[in-house]
C-alpha cells in the first residue's frame, strides 16, 4: 500500500518528465499497492503524431520518472506494459500497471528537478563529459557532423512547416501570452521557446493566413532557421533503439539519457524535425551509419545553458489523477 501523500508527491515528480509539445498525456490511478498509467489520447497530435508513438514515448518518460520517484521512497515497482495503441482520439488508454514492492534508491531521481529543455545558445567552453557514453546514443561532436545536422534540421523544419496542420498544432500548443487560459499548465511557453514578445504576437498571422504570401516572398525559411543556435551545442545526441522495441520502453530510456545529461550540467533541446521528417531521418541513418535494425528516436542538442531554467508549465494534480475505484 502506498499512502495518498506519497503517491501524489511521486506523481508530481513524475510529471517533470519531458513530453511531446508538453502535452503531458500521462494519467495515474492508485488502487491499493498497485498503480496504473493511462495515456490521454485526446491530447494527442493527429497530424504530427498520427500513430501515437510520440504519446507513447512521452508516457514512457513519465513512467520511468515515476519509478525513479518511487525509488526515492524506498519503493520498487514491477512494470507490466499493456501494449495498447496510443494513437489520437481514443480517450484514456491503459499503458502500464505497476505492482509496488520494497526497493532501493536510484540516485538518478535527484536529476528530475534539475533537468530542463533549453532552446537558447549554449556556453562556448567544451563540457566535461567524464567519459559519458551510451550504447543507444551516437554523440556527434565534430564541427562537420554538427554543421550537417544543423543544416538538415533547418531544411526538415521548413518542410514540416509547409503542412498547414503541423503549423496549426504548433500554434494550438504554444502559450504565446500569459493571458492564454492554459498558460503555466501545459504547452510551450513563449519564454521557454525564446520568442521575443513581438515575434510571438506575429506568429499566429505568419503561421496562418500570411503563410502563402510569406512563402511566395521567400520569407518562410527564416521562420525555421536555427542553425546558428544549433552550432553552439558542443554535442548532438542521436538517440536510437531497437526497431521492434515498444515506444514506451524507448521513452523510459530517453528520460534516463536526459537525466544523465543533467547530472553533467547539460540541458538539451530535441531537434524533432529530424525524426518527424522521413527523408531527414533516413539521411541521418545513412550518413552516420546506424544499423538498419535500429530506429532513430530523437536528435538532441546538448550543452551548458547560458541562462536560468525557463518556466516549467505543469498540469495540476486534479488533471493528472483518476479517481480510485470503490469496491
Amino acid at each position: 500500500m502506498i499512502d495518498r501523500t506519497t503517491f501524489e508527491g511521486c506523481v508530481s515528480r513524475a510529471a517533470l518528465a519531458p513530453t511531446i509539445h508538453n502535452t503531458q498525456p500521462a494519467r495515474w490511478l492508485r488502487d491499493g499497492a498497485a498503480l496504473s498509467l493511462f495515456c490521454d489520447t485526446d491530447v494527442g497530435l493527429p497530424v504530427s503524431d498520427p500513430e501515437g508513438r510520440g504519446a507513447a514515448l512521452s508516457c514512457g518518460a513519465v513512467l520511468e520518472a515515476m519509478v525513479l520517484a518511487l525509488s526515492a521512497q524506498g519503493i520498487g515497482a514491477e512494470v507490466a506494459l499493456t501494449g495498447h495503441d496510443t494513437s489520437p482520439k481514443q480517450g484514456l488508454v491503459a499503458v502500464a500497471h505497476l505492482t509496488l514492492t520494497d526497493g532501493a534508491e536510484d540516485g538518478l531521481h535527484r536529476q528530475l528537478e534539475r533537468r530542463f529543455t533549453w532552446r537558447g545558445a549554449f556556453a562556448e567552453e567544451a563540457p566535461a563529459l567524464f567519459g559519458w557514453t551510451r550504447r543507444d546514443t551516437r554523440f556527434v561532436m565534430d564541427h562537420d557532423g554538427r554543421a550537417w545536422l544543423a543544416a538538415r534540421n533547418d531544411a526538415a523544419s521548413h518542410d514540416q512547416l509547409q503542412i498547414r496542420g503541423v503549423r496549426q498544432e504548433l500554434l494550438d500548443w504554444m502559450r504565446l501570452t500569459p493571458r492564454h487560459p492554459r498558460a503555466g499548465l501545459d504547452g510551450m511557453d513563449r519564454r521557454a521557446l525564446r520568442l521575443p514578445a513581438k515575434a510571438a504576437r506575429a506568429l499566429p498571422l505568419a503561421f496562418g493566413p500570411a503563410w502563402p504570401l510569406l512563402r511566395m516572398l521567400g520569407r518562410t525559411r527564416g521562420l525555421a532557421r536555427e542553425a546558428e543556435v544549433t552550432m553552439t551545442a558542443p554535442l548532438i545526441g542521436l538517440f536510437h533503439r531497437d526497431r521492434e522495441e515498444p515506444a514506451v520502453v524507448s521513452g523510459r530510456a530517453y528520460l534516463r539519457l536526459c537525466l544523465e545529461a543533467a547530472s553533467l550540467g547539460l540541458a538539451g533541446w530535441p531537434m524533432a524535425a529530424l525524426t518527424d521528417h522521413d527523408g531527414a531521418r533516413a539521411d541521418i541513418v545513412a550518413h552516420f551509419g546506424l544499423l538498419p535494425e535500429r530506429r532513430l528516436i530523437q536528435a538532441i542538442r546538448f550543452g551548458a545553458p547560458t541562462g536560468d531554467a525557463p518556466p516549467r508549465a505543469r498540469r495540476p494534480l486534479g488533471e493528472v489523477l483518476r479517481p480510485t475505484p470503490r469496491g
